[in-house]
């Protein structure tokens, strides 16, 4: 006789579908999971530091403090005792005034710095200095060109430019002096140097940027400085004045078309500097997957900061909606809030720093 096969365990609905449940999950994370192992990948390359970025600080700063060919104003005559006791005392009253106010803004502000180094370091002056506020509720990026030489107090230190802040105590003074001058709270800071420009330009294969017959004059001039600086051949990548339109640089090229301050004086220069930011950026936007990834691992090592993995995290996923922000930009002094003044054969912009402020508060969002 023969015996009667069992029929197979039935599997409960329920359990099928919570394994279905479970397999489908798995593979929506996986690929969470590989994103999320890549971004930490790239963010373990960049040179976190969580207090100081700058390698040293200078003690003293040369006569007409610091920048280099600072006799292009030296027309202008130098300021009398009396006149830089009255500068001074607007300084103290504004910083006054400043501790006074709320300063809170809506906005998460990074402050770019680059570094005019004579060498691949971090020490020195800060050249450029721009303050990128992202307002996710007003979905907003606002990036603020923040003049070098605008005479400002430094705590600690006597009065001098802006960018010999940077110089006396790196990232951590530099915030400092902004906040206690212009009460904006700056968030995190990234820097970078001339050598790091230079080389991801060149890695990019130049940018292109339209220039006149007087920048590449003023252009050269850097050029030249910059080959005995770099060991370069003389007469290396110099321009000639018949390339005056839009034209493909290089990274000293470019390097030189972001410093030039003496075609529209420092206005334009951060104009320029703005305008070559933009430029790399459109070229890597538009690279393949494996030369991005190249670009990454070679020059991410490069950049300082102490924006935490959660900050980066946040600023990626703020990234994927940048096409629905709105971009825009503002100059730090404004147009009829400055003068010019020389001090200690310094050339500098003495400022209205409370109508820059106001200004800044109206355009990002939050309480000045």
């Amino acid at each position: 006789m023969k015996k009667k096969r069992k029929a197979g365990k039935k599997v409960p609905k329920r359990r099928k579908w919570l394994t279905a449940a479970g397999i489908l999950l798995v593979l929506l994370l996986l690929p969470a999971a590989a994103a999320l192992g890549i971004f930490k990948h790239y963010y373990n390359m960049l040179d976190y530091r969580k207090d100081e970025l700058a390698d040293s600080f200078e003690e003293t700063l040369p006569a007409g403090g610091g920048n280099e060919n600072d006799e292009y104003q030296s027309t202008l005559p130098e300021a009398s005792q009396d006149e830089i006791a009255v500068i001074e005392e607007r300084l103290r009253q504004n910083t006054q005034a400043m501790q006074a106010l709320p300063g809170e803004s809506d906005a998460f502000t990074v402050l770019l710095i680059g570094v005019d180094s004579r060498k691949d370091s971090y020490s020195g002056r800060s050249d450029a200095m721009i303050l990128v506020s992202v307002n996710r509720e007003t979905q907003q990026v606002v990036m603020t060109s923040l003049l070098r030489d605008m005479y400002v107090s430094i705590p600690g230190h006597e009065s001098n430019r802006l960018n010999a802040a940077y110089a006396y105590g790196g990232t951590t003074l530099l915030t400092e002096t902004i906040e206690k001058n212009f009460g904006i709270p700056v968030d995190r800071c990234v820097v970078i140097n001339f050598y790091l420009l230079m080389d991801v330009i060149d890695a990019l294969g130049g940018i292109d940027i339209t220039v006149t017959a007087d920048e590449i004059d003023v252009m050269n001039m850097y050029i030249n400085s910059q080959n005995r600086l770099l060991g370069n051949p003389g007469g290396q990548d110099i321009l000639s004045e018949s390339d005056a339109g839009t034209i493909s640089v290089n990274g000293s090229q470019a390097l030189a078309y972001a410093r030039v301050r003496y075609v529209g004086t420092d206005f334009a220069r951060t104009g320029r500097q703005r305008e070559i930011i933009a430029r790399c950026a459109e070229k890597i936007r538009k690279m393949e997957l494996g030369q991005a990834n190249e670009m990454m691992e070679t020059f991410l090592p490069r950049v300082r900061t102490d924006l935490t993995e959660s900050d980066c995290a946040s600023l990626l996923m703020l990234g994927l909606q940048l096409p629905d922000f709105e971009m825009q930009t503002m100059t730090i002094p404004m147009e009829g809030t400055w003068e010019n003044a020389r001090i200690r054969g310094m050339s500098v912009l003495t400022v209205d720093f409370l109508a820059n402020t106001d200004a800044w508060y109206k355009l990002v969002g939050g309480q000045g």
